[in-house]
């Protein structure tokens, strides 16, 4: 018995104690981003206190060495210590997953473990006299923890530019560590050590978790670094994009006074020349007429300019509206049937979200018009549960997504969608027509 051993005492008090402390750490990160990794971790933690409480007590408490309840207590801690390696495991492969998600090829490996811990504790829970007595036993399952830890070690070791994976794998170093000299210890000394290894593992604990927690910190200040990056990245593009709209909109305001309202002043001043030289002719009325038919005309579409300028379409109308103001718009050219229909003309989104999908339609529209050969687009906006649902499609010639990389189009339409978090999935085949699906979260 070891109760008046202070050395053995303040171990066992120390070791809790900072286990306690990282229990809380991991707790509170659990809070907070709610991940596996902090569970398994958790549950490590939970196991290896209890495992060195249950040390402590079989240790300094009134237990001889073959009697019956020290043997179930020694077994009791032969399980925890399965399930801390278990547990041990689960954390470093998920956490691995976390990273990068590629180490998903490890889950073979990890559900290995899996069934190996629930057979151990089968066979434990049956056949108790046999686990606590056969030492070959012992080293076989020791032996089989120590060959799926080592394919988890080397993927570790395989990536050690990577800072995160610097602190799993000086964890696991420690682990294996103080593992061998407590196996060594228990080996060399038949069981008949003061410790029988046990201060080796608690050194051992105190730095695998000293590892671990700076790992999780480490991890915790990356992650807000990234969500920063992420936000002024998503403000950038989001900035760009506005101004991409705004450039739009000021060559489209161009266009119209060049080739429409110029044609027609430039006409009605011809119209005015040539009066010079009719000097009162028979036809001078009807002159007259056209000039001032033309210049009504002008002064009408100056007026809906102007409207337009001043009174924000995107602001004052709805998705649905504006869609379908752009089909009608499509249809007077004559260059192919465009059907819309929507369920959600009550929907209003925000004016990022209905600029850039306008956007997206018009994209879509003129791409379709100029190398798809349709005669028909059909366009529809549902609403899926908290989804918005917007189908663009054609029946014009298709094209195989695979022989090609991606014109410029289908680039600004992916780029347009990630920034207001729509998920883009684009069908086409040869001879089978095109088809856009967006959806976008609404309402969540």
């Amino acid at each position: 018995m070891l109760k008046d051993d202070i050395f053995f005492i303040q171990l066992c008090f120390y070791t809790i104690g900072f286990l306690s402390l990282a229990g809380v750490i991991t707790a509170f990160l659990n809070t907070y981003f709610s991940s596996k990794i902090y569970k398994f971790y958790g549950l490590y933690l939970l196991v290896i206190i209890a495992f060195v409480g249950l040390v402590y007590v079989k240790n300094t408490g009134e237990y001889p060495k073959k009697s019956d309840l020290r043997i179930n207590l020694n077994l009791i801690a032969d399980l925890l210590q399965i399930l801390s390696h278990f547990f041990f495991c689960g954390f470093v492969y998920h956490a691995m997953i976390m990273e990068d998600f590629r180490f998903k090829k490890l889950k073979k490996v990890y559900l290995t473990f899996f069934f190996f811990t629930i057979g151990y504790v089968l066979i434990l829970v049956l056949f108790p006299r046999f686990v606590s007595r056969d030492f070959i036993f012992f080293l076989v399952t020791r032996l089989v923890i120590f060959v799926l830890s080592v394919i988890f070690y080397y993927q570790l070791f395989k990536n050690l530019d990577r800072i995160f994976f610097r602190f799993l794998f000086a964890a696991v170093s420690f682990v294996f560590f103080s593992g061998f000299l407590a196996l060594w210890d228990s080996v060399s000394s038949n069981g008949f050590s003061k410790y029988t290894g046990f201060d080796y593992l608690c050194y051992g604990y105190f730095l695998e978790n000293l590892c671990f927690v700076g790992a999780m910190i480490y991890k915790y200040f990356s992650t807000e670094k990234e969500k920063e990056i992420i936000a002024l990245t998503h403000k950038q593009e989001l900035v760009s994009t506005q101004k991409e709209i705004q450039q739009e909109t000021i060559e489209h305001i161009g266009r119209e006074i060049h080739d429409n309202i110029g044609q027609k002043l430039t006409l009605a001043s011809l119209y005015t020349q040539q009066l010079e030289f009719e000097n009162k002719a028979p036809q001078i009325n009807t002159t007259i007429e056209h000039i001032s038919n033309i210049i009504n005309e002008s002064i009408a579409e100056l007026r809906e300019l102007s409207k337009s300028l001043i009174d924000n379409a995107i602001d004052t109308n709805t998705l649905s509206q504006l869609i379908e103001k752009e089909s009608e718009k499509i249809k007077l050219l004559n260059k192919c049937d465009i059907t819309f229909k929507s369920d959600v003309f009550s929907v209003d989104l925000k004016y990022q979200e209905k600029s850039i999908l306008i956007r997206i339609v018009q994209e879509f529209i003129n791409n379709s018009i100029k190398h798809s050969q349709c005669h028909n687009i059909f366009i529809s906006l549902m609403q899926e549960h908290n989804t918005i649902v917007l189908s663009l499609k054609d029946d014009g010639i298709g094209f195989n997504p695979k022989s090609i990389s991606g014109g410029q189009g289908i680039a600004n339409m992916k780029k347009r969608a990630a920034i207001i978090q729509a998920k883009m999935e684009f069908i086409s085949a040869e001879n089978n027509g095109t088809q856009l699906l967006i959806r976008l979260p609404y309402g969540n």
